[in-house]
């Protein structure tokens, strides 16, 4: 597995509340929210994580870079 949760536990829409939900809070504080939202629009775009190989190297790459944050 690649570490993220399937795509249904999460959302990357935008509700009619303001709050983000918990799975948004941890990845704001990694400072990789940006590519984490790339790489699940790329998933929901496509249903193919193959094809969201730029995004999910972009991602990966943030989230080594600033593993002393999280």
């Amino acid at each position: 597995t690649n570490g993220l949760p399937p795509p249904a536990q999460h959302n990357t829409v935008n509700n009619d509340d303001d709050e983000d939900d918990e799975w948004d809070k941890r990845i704001r504080r990694t400072g990789c929210f940006k590519e984490n939202e790339e790489l699940l629009i790329c998933h929901a775009d496509t249903n193919d994580w193959r094809k969201c190989l730029r995004e999910l190297t972009a991602f990966k790459q943030c989230m080594q870079a600033n593993k002393s944050s999280t």
